[in-house]
């Protein structure tokens, strides 16, 4: 993305982000935040528990592999990743270079790069079940009018469709024919560096259906797990709610919660989900009948819970223990 792309981005969502402080008020904003107060350390650990549940799904994909590390290391590593996809302005992708660099330790540079987004698959659909899901409750509780039930009805289409195209990916593979794709573009030498590495990327590939052909129980409860870690994510708008005095029924705070996530996929662009969170906050707590100025306190919670276990990650990949030198282990280092 260019540079000046990225500024106009961030000027547009901090544009948002200024109006919608003003229409709600600072004091507001401030007593909402005061009224959570100790709060924010149950929503932490809270958080906790979805980061060990992300583990978990993770290490079920990893487990069959030969030299697959200890799993406090997969917490490590995953925890560590997460963080630096918060410190990674836009998309939130900095982190996955990380595990695999973390984890070829262990297993090799080309089966790392299959596991990392072997996952990434699997945790592509948790998200996609989860928006579903949020939909689907909207639909239900009827917290909106007809026009945009319709609308949240064609959103359910479009999140199914996406649905398939990802499982399509996982069953047959989508390294390689991207791969090629790109490489046919002649895009000098980076389309050199394609066609050099075909072999590795079919390796991968083969790496990442095997899982979908020999293990479908694994994976499937890998998923399921994923699955149950955005519903426990959810806990963070319903614990938000309650502290200022506006309760909200779980399904509510998982209709927000989910469709939240997928306002902030949709503008990825926006560096640091600047605008689009807290937009998309104000809007969905509106929609379920809360006040709205809720969901701009919801989004400072939410960052400062973000900021908390960023920390927490960055120490954590500071005191790990690197293994040692894995050159004779299954998969070698090798090249991609």
């Amino acid at each position: 993305m260019k540079r000046w792309l990225r500024v106009l981005a961030f000027i547009a969502g901090a544009a948002v982000l200024v109006v919608l402080v003003r229409q709600v008020g600072i004091p507001a904003v401030v007593r909402g935040a005061q009224a959570v107060g100790w709060l924010l350390i149950p929503i932490i650990l809270i958080h906790g528990v979805v980061y060990g549940l992300n583990s978990v799904a993770w290490w079920l994909t990893l487990a069959p592999e030969p030299g697959c590390p200890p799993f406090l290391t997969i917490v490590q590593i995953s925890l560590t990743g997460f963080a630096i996809n918060f410190l990674t302005p836009v998309v939130n992708a900095g982190g996955e270079p990380y595990r695999i660099a973390a984890l070829a330790r262990w297993i090799g540079t080309r089966r790392a790069a299959g596991s990392v987004l072997q996952y990434g698959l699997l945790h592509a659909i948790s998200s996609i079940l989860m928006w579903l899901t949020a939909v689907v409750l909207a639909l239900v509780i009827g917290v909106a009018g007809r026009g945009v039930q319709v609308g949240l009805g064609a959103l359910a289409v479009a999140i199914t469709g996406a649905l398939a195209v990802v499982l399509t990916g996982h069953r047959h593979g989508f390294v390689g024919k991207l791969a090629g794709w790109v490489g046919r573009l002649r895009l000098g030498r980076l389309s050199e560096w394609i066609h050099s590495r075909e072999e590795g990327f079919r390796a991968v590939d083969a790496q990442i259906t095997a899982l979908h052909r020999e293990r479908p129980g694994r994976l499937a409860a890998a998923v399921a797990i994923d699955y149950v870690s955005r519903l426990v994510a959810a806990g963070e708008v319903y614990f938000v709610a309650a502290a200022i005095g506006q309760a909200i029924g779980y399904p509510a705070a998982l209709m927000i919660s989910g469709l939240s996530a997928l306002a902030v996929n949709l503008l990825f662009m926006l560096p640091w989900e600047l605008g689009s969170r807290e937009g998309s906050l104000y809007f969905l707590f509106g929609l379920a009948g809360v006040p709205a100025s809720v969901g701009l306190v919801t989004a400072v919670v939410t960052r400062a819970r973000e900021l908390s276990w960023t920390a927490i990650g960055m120490a954590v990949a500071a005191v790990a223990k690197r293994p040692p030198s894995m050159e004779a282990r299954p998969g070698g280092l090798g090249k991609l």
